[in-house]
């Protein structure tokens, strides 16, 4: 474990070490929640939006301003992204909501969890953001375990809502997944570890994170006594986890892991009778390891075998569209819906090889050499099955009757609301069942030299990647320099220059054939059979491209000062060759084949960018301050970041014409390129952290705080209006700025010993102790609001 204070890796990163996970207030105990001290690190808008303080699932970052689905999650040195559709949030008859970070772990499992936000090691590739390394515990060497229960509910939680917002009567409803007036929160974890033999290991966990949330299926238009009826959506996501060490010799060790964490959603689909559904996610992973400490260095050498899914079980495998009637009745409103969305399942398996030497320290001269070379192999199998039919309809196909045949789901007796006796269908839509799947290998070569001639020090690499999914070849050239001033190791200047290969994702595949499932049916007249139409052209094209990437170039100034190091670090990224979606029309690419390409299709393409200046000053003690018995540390970030963006880089939603040619627009009174607008999220311009830990060991108390002041949310927007500029119109966008905030998050922990290894204790996390009104999203009829003040509370027994 790092002391703290202690640099590694050229000063570009910061690590979350064990006693930090332990005294941080912990959220929902997930990875990216502890990192909100991170200066290079920072979230979602929405993330903690006060209409959804329920959720439990990880919290998406940016890294350096990077998309979130850019960042490259391991566990245990490798790698757990879900490369599925991780930017998607739709929810529909094709398409399952995403997350890059594959598996939920929970913090409780880990000794520490390090990010690489510059200056990232050859060894890590497959990113343009950063990297979020996480290590699992070894066992303990004596018999030891943990049981805890960890609550928070909606009494417990002070909401900030828009008096403004026209949709405030559904959220005090409850209406749909995105309004949760009320929930109740419970974490159960249990742990038992110990050895077994002087080099045998285990250590064996089990933790489960629940929230109940009271929702109301139907809009408030639709008053009848089966709309007005409140149902729970259940969320859920546990741990398994069983870890083992084995210390052959004091040259060789063995260590394995097996996690299970599968998630599950228990809800129901808006507006509609009929429309419970189970939406899955998570999955299973397995890791080796061996080390072994040969002539010529450490020689460790890992195997990973994964299992990812993201999947939805469908009370119905259709949706029927039928006006309201006297049979029909359980919608006041316009249409009356029936069905969910079907059955399917998505994914992504995966084996990987990876082996690093880290050499014995060579001399050349007056030059010594630390060498570090690897390779990494991967194959991944991904599939997409719909595992039944599914049909919907259109309220165009209706028609009215007066009878309906037997048996004939597609019609119905009874007045609607415009007077029919009855009403049948004409025509739907089937979604064939079936399953799309291809596989993937990727390998990479990489090599660094750590290189020292007296007080300078020099880390060049480079990395070279391969992957037939693109079929292109990358090399990613990796530079570090670092000058140790004064000799002493208490001024240092680092520099880099970098360049990070990112991800591209599988669905930009899946989606061309699935598109080629969909067929539609029709009929005359009842008693007419069904007849099927021609198979509807794809409306996806897939086409291999150029992987995205960026550049980067770091500066930092650390000094030693007074037992305190301060870092003044600048980090630039250009991204380029970034993926968007836009129809082929608008990149010179028409359908030239209608019956097989919609001529309105869409497809992927590179035309995104973005530009990010990063500054942050840390303030790090290396040593504790004292006071009587008792110790505090503390940490001081600052950062302010400048991220313009193309807007392009958006996968998930396509853009307008008028932005491929990126032109001129009037913003804030200043003409500018699209590109160069600022980005309107993962954008706080500026924020200052502080976090502190106070240690009272007479009273077995440990009081930490984090402070967090952060330059006020953004609202980047056009306004609909046109503005003169030498002698052209140009649409005109504004920013609105909501202020400056001050939130303070703390955690009290305390135990009451029995012996000298049993003690029971108990956590108190309080968020936005200040109950500050923070701004998180805003258009033109409202303004969404973080989360108020939110009690969360632990109780546990050790031994």
């Amino acid at each position: 474990m790092l002391v703290k204070g202690q640099r590694k890796n050229y000063e570009g990163s910061r690590e979350v070490d064990r006693e930090q996970i332990e005294r941080m207030p912990a959220g929902n105990g997930d990875i990216t929640s502890l990192l909100r001290t991170n200066p290079a690190v920072q979230f979602d808008n929405s993330q903690l939006s006060s209409k959804t303080p329920g959720e439990i699932s990880p919290a998406s970052i940016s890294i350096n301003g990077q998309p979130h689905w850019q960042n490259l999650f391991t566990l245990d040195g490798m790698g757990m992204n879900n490369d599925l559709d991780p930017g998607n949030t739709a929810n529909n008859a094709s398409e399952l909501p995403g997350r890059s970070q594959g598996l939920a772990v929970d913090t409780d499992l880990l000794e520490s969890i390090t990010v690489h936000d510059s200056n990232v090691p050859a060894s890590f590739g497959g990113f343009n953001g950063g990297v979020v390394d996480a290590r699992t515990r070894d066992p303990k060497r004596e018999l030891s375990g943990k049981l805890s229960l960890q609550m928070s509910r909606s009494q417990w939680t002070e909401y900030h809502l828009d008096e403004n917002d026209p949709e405030l009567d559904e959220f005090e409803a409850a209406f749909g997944t995105g309004n949760q007036p009320e929930f109740d929160k419970l974490i159960t974890r249990a742990t038992l570890e110990g050895y077994l033999t002087d080099n045998v290991g285990l250590l064996g966990s089990f933790s489960r994170k629940q929230s109940t949330i009271p929702t109301r299926v139907f809009g408030l238009s639709h008053d009848t006594p089966e709309a007005n009826r409140r149902q729970d959506r259940e969320l859920q996501i546990d741990n398994y986890f069983l870890k083992a060490v084995w210390d052959i010799n004091p040259e060789l060790r063995v260590s394995g892991s097996l996690t299970h964490a599968p998630e599950e959603d228990r809800g129901f689909g808006s507006n509609a009778l009929h429309s419970y559904r189970v939406t899955q996610a998570g999955g299973q992973a397995l890791n080796l390891t061996l080390d072994w400490k040969s002539p010529v260095g450490l020689i460790s050498q890992k195997l990973s075998w994964s299992d990812q899914h993201n999947a939805r079980d469908s009370e119905a495998d259709y949706m029927r569209i039928w006006r309201p009637s006297t049979s029909k009745n359980w919608s006041s409103s316009n249409v009356a819906s029936e069905g969910g969305m079907g059955d399917i399942e998505q994914s992504q398996r995966g084996l990987a090889y990876q082996a690093d030497i880290h050499w014995h320290p060579m001399q050349t001269g007056p030059i010594s050499h630390r060498l570090h070379t690897g390779i990494a192999l991967k194959h991944d199998a991904v599939g997409f099955e719909r595992r039944a039919p599914y049909f919907s309809n259109s309220l165009a196909s209706l028609k009215p009757t007066d009878y309906c045949a037997a048996n004939d789901p597609w019609c119905a007796v009874g007045e609607t609301i415009n007077g029919w006796p009855g009403q049948y269908m004409t025509q739907y839509s089937l979604l064939e069942a079936g399953e799309v799947e291809f596989s993937t290998r990727q390998w990479a070569l990489y090599l660094e030299d750590d290189m020292r001639y007296r007080r300078l020090s020099l880390r060049p690499g480079i990395r070279v990647d391969s992957d037939n999914y693109m079929d292109q070849t990358t090399i990613s050239p990796r530079f570090a320099a670092e000058l140790d001033v004064l000799g002493n190791g208490s001024t240092l200047v680092t520099a880099g220059a970098n360049r990070y290969y990112g991800r591209n994702l599988y669905t930009y595949r899946l989606r061309e054939s699935l598109e080629q499932m969909q067929v539609s049916y029709s009929r005359e007249d009842q008693n007419a059979p069904w007849v099927a139409g021609e198979r509807a052209p794809a409306g996806s094209k897939f086409s291999q491209l150029d992987i995205p990437y960026n550049d980067e170039v770091s500066l930092a100034l650390s000094h030693i000062r007074w037992g305190t190091r301060f870092t003044l670090k600048y980090v630039e990224r250009k991204a380029r060759d970034q993926v968007s979606r836009a129809w082929g029309s608008q990149i010179g690419q028409p359908s030239e084949a209608p019956d097989q390409l919609k001529p309105n299709y869409y497809t992927y393409y590179n035309g995104g960018q973005s530009d990010s200046e990063i500054w942050s000053l840390t303030v790090s003690p290396m040593l504790p301050l004292h006071l009587g018995s008792s110790w505090t540390t503390f940490d001081l970030a600052l950062d302010w970041s400048d991220i313009n963006s193309s807007g392009l880089n958006d996968y998930t939603s396509s853009i307008g014409l008028l932005w491929v040619d990126d032109p001129l627009i009037m913003y804030d009174g200043s003409a500018m390129r699209y590109s160069e607008r600022p980005a309107d999220n993962y954008n706080r311009p500026w924020t200052v952290r502080l976090a502190t830990t106070t240690v009272i060991p007479e009273w077995n108390l440990a009081w930490t705080n984090f402070f967090r002041h952060r330059s006020g949310y953004r609202r980047v927007a056009q306004t609909g209006q046109f503005v003169e500029y030498q002698g052209q119109l140009l649409r005109e966008w504004l920013e609105q700025d909501y202020g400056s905030t001050l939130t303070w998050d703390t955690r009290i922990s305390w135990e009451k010993p029995f012996t000298r290894k049993q003690a029971a204790f108990v956590n108190l996390d309080v968020t936005n102790l200040l109950n500050k009104r923070i701004a998180s999203t805003a258009d033109k009829n409202s303004t969404g609001y973080e989360v108020g003040r939110q009690f969360m509370v632990e109780v546990g027994y050790r031994f």
